[in-house]
């Protein structure tokens, strides 16, 4: 059944800029490990959810405490700050994905609202749409917060389509990695995937996208063949 497009959310980094390129991201999750053992955090699970990754140590993090402190959210804010400084830091340098001005031009002159949603910081995310001259495209940016679980959790995506007012249903979730098509297809969305080099194709496939594509240039084709 050929889906309702309502609207467009894109996933920011390495979709539409590179951001994360410009991140020091390894000093960061050694920032925010010490942040967490400075807060009393037990020591042992901080290392455990430490070498899953910086994300997935966030997460993990976040259920741990809400389940042993009443701080739980004031943590959680500082390890997100920590993290969005560096961001932020990094949105000053961020380059656009080819493709990126013209796919967005396409979709604004099709009518579609567009979003963002992002695992980056909701401060990081308008910074480096800022930077970039993005701004009049989007109606709706949700950004890492305490409010949403983060992708693949369809929490900030469905966040997005509502303050777009569209179905997620009738809205199309694009992005470069399988958390992206996971969070999409969880929402009830139509997913396309944009692998980058960094990206583990073997994930987004399982993740079973409903079409994966090669750039954003390929993109305004593809949603004329959704849109029928």
């Amino acid at each position: 059944m050929t889906p309702k497009i309502e609207a467009i959310v894109f996933d920011l980094d390495a979709t539409l800029v590179n951001l994360g390129g410009k991140v020091e991201w390894r000093q960061a999750h050694q920032d925010i490990v010490q942040a967490y053992i400075e807060h009393g955090c037990d020591e042992d699970d901080v290392q455990a959810c430490s070498v899953k990754g910086l994300f997935t140590m966030l997460e993990e993090m976040w259920e741990i405490n809400k389940g042993n402190r009443d701080d739980a959210e004031e943590v959680q804010k500082n390890a997100y700050q920590i993290l969005s400084d560096y961001e932020q830091h990094g949105s000053q340098q961020s380059e656009l994905m080819e493709g990126c001005i013209e796919t967005l031009d396409w979709v604004k002159e099709q009518g579609l609202p567009m979003g963002v949603c992002t695992s980056n910081s909701q401060e990081s995310a308008e910074k480096a749409i800022e930077v970039q001259g993005l701004a009049h495209y989007f109606e709706a940016v949700i950004g890492r917060s305490t409010l949403h679980r983060m992708k693949p959790y369809p929490d900030q995506l469905l966040a997005c389509f509502e303050k777009l007012g569209v179905k997620a249903s009738n809205g199309v979730m694009i992005g470069d990695s399988h958390k992206d098509v996971l969070a999409g297809k969880a929402a009830g969305s139509y997913t396309v995937a944009i692998p980058v080099y960094f990206t583990r194709l073997d994930r987004v496939k399982e993740a079973k996208p409903d079409v994966i594509i090669n750039s954003l240039h390929e993109l305004p084709n593809t949603l004329k063949t959704i849109r029928g």
